[in-house]
């Protein structure tokens, strides 16, 4: 029997099937920013949309596509779609010691190319809608971001995570981790942001492969070994760490970049996040896809 959810997943991809019909995007190559994204077959137009309405208001150098799965055929129609991509295949990514699988791929690819260019990590399931100033400005002056939550709309010392995360009745590798913070050496000088990797920049030479490693050792200590510390989540949860010490890292306001689900005021959203089960909750996301859609075939 076809799941509800898959269900609603195949009315989406008939629904905005028009992304194939959009013109391909004018990379600029005097830009410093790549996006990058890791994405796999089932979610190509997906992918093809988050990417190509960011591009439409932020153009980028480049795009580099972590895959994880796509076919030939789609690495055809990204190629076009994009104009100038680069697949790297998750197989063929070393994380250096750090967890496999759960986007650490992505993670430590992003580290060692920001090293060349300002990168900022796209989810599949993002829709930009508005021109992304704050993103923009990051971008010139070379500062890092991500996207904030309800619970994390500032960055804080790690001791305030520590103690806010004690107080949160859950054995969540990311509940675990910041209840953990409090004991990582140096912990004083230490800050941490509970925000999203599904929409994060990393400045050029602002997080260091080095930090990476040595966060991801301190915790697989601390949690008692590497069976916790690979579950699902504690790469955003470096992520989270690795920008909140950058210099002037930036908490994205929740207000123009929310994640969506009934009840969440988008008004005045400029990206807005699609992720989980709230995904196809209502439509929304279907309407702004096909908005994105038509104001692609403006160009």
């Amino acid at each position: 029997m076809i799941s509800l959810k898959r269900i609603k997943k195949q009315i989406f991809d008939f629904t905005v099937k028009d992304i194939l019909k959009t013109p391909p995007v004018n990379c600029n190559p005097t830009s410093n920013l790549v996006i990058l994204s890791q994405s796999y077959h089932r979610d190509l137009f997906m992918f093809l949309i988050a990417a190509k309405s960011f591009a439409y208001f932020v153009r980028p150098k480049s795009f580099i596509v972590i895959d994880d799965g796509f076919t030939r055929s789609d690495k055809e129609i990204i190629s076009h779609h994009l104009g100038a991509a680069e697949f790297i295949s998750t197989h063929n990514i070393s994380t250096e010691g750090c967890p496999t699988g759960g986007t650490w791929e992505r993670l430590v690819s992003i580290i060692n190319r920001c090293t060349d260019d300002y990168i900022v990590q796209l989810d599949s399931d993002t829709v930009t809608r508005d021109y992304p100033d704050e993103v923009a400005v990051c971008v010139r002056e070379n500062r890092c971001f991500t996207l904030s939550t309800l619970q994390g709309r500032t960055v804080a010392p790690v001791q305030e995570t520590a103690t806010f995360a004690d107080n949160i009745d859950s054995s969540h590798v990311q509940i675990l981790a910041e209840r953990a913070m409090r004991k990582l050496p140096s912990a004083e000088s230490l800050r941490y942001v509970r925000g999203c990797s599904g929409f994060a920049g990393f400045g050029r030479n602002s997080v260091m492969i080095e930090d990476l490693k040595q966060f991801s050792k301190s915790m697989e200590q601390l949690l008692g070994g590497l069976d916790t510390w690979k579950q699902w989540g504690s790469e955003q949860v470096a992520s989270n760490f690795l920008i909140a010490n950058s210099d002037q890292a930036l908490m994205l306001p929740f207000e123009h970049y929310p994640y969506w689900k009934p009840g969440i005021n988008i008004a005045h959203a400029k990206l807005i996040h699609f992720i989980g089960d709230n995904r196809f909750s209502g439509g929304e996301y279907i309407r702004q896809a096909k908005q994105a859609i038509q104001n692609l075939g403006r160009k």
